[in-house]
């Protein structure tokens, strides 16, 4: 993964979850509808994704990293996602 992302973008996870920030992210990476997302689940377990981001302290990130229809994603629980081409 590099710092040459398609799409970085900054969240509040207590507005928009983890998961949707992903897929929000990957769209517009691909230029593609939401819907025309693999589903995440084929790739990272979205409830620990956003479990693990909504406990994680924000001061110390924790960065959870993988490839998703065919895009490096980076997900940092200070609210970071980066999407990458693969």
């Amino acid at each position: 993964m590099t710092d040459d992302y398609l799409v970085a973008r900054r969240y509040d996870w207590n507005d928009v979850s983890p998961v949707v920030g992903v897929v929000e992210a990957l769209s517009d990476a691909d230029d593609s509808d939401p819907d025309a997302i693999p589903a995440l689940a084929e790739t990272v377990d979205p409830e620990s994704l956003n479990d693990l981001c909504a406990s994680a302290p924000t001061q110390d990130p924790v960065t959870v990293s993988f490839v998703h229809a065919g895009y490096d994603v980076i997900v940092r629980s200070d609210g970071f996602i980066g999407v990458g081409t693969a």
